[in-house]
């Protein structure tokens, strides 16, 4: 689930902003966030199910956090040199 929400962020919402910054992407992802999260605690807000982790185990909600953390960083990392989207906010005047 974590995955097809940042594909669909990295190929459809993202490239369609039309001005492609660090700060305006942090505010989109923090709403497809929620979205994610939302999904996912329908089908597992309750159940005490339990994700491993290989050397632990983590509830539903940091499970699928982490999961989407790892998943999003290469799309990031490529999104941002291909559209050169500063990552680095833009300093006080």
């Amino acid at each position: 689930m974590a995955g097809a929400v940042i594909a669909f962020a990295y190929t459809a919402i993202y490239p369609r902003m039309p001005v492609k910054t660090l700060n305006g992407m942090m505010v989109l992802d923090l709403g497809l966030t929620a979205v994610l999260m939302l999904v996912v605690g329908l089908a597992y807000f309750g159940t005490g199910t339990a994700f491993s982790l290989v050397l632990f185990t983590v509830p539903w909600w940091a499970f699928t956090f982490l999961a989407a953390l790892v998943i999003e960083v290469p799309f990031f990392y490529s999104f941002c040199k291909r559209w050169d989207v500063d990552m680095l906010p833009p300093p006080d005047a």
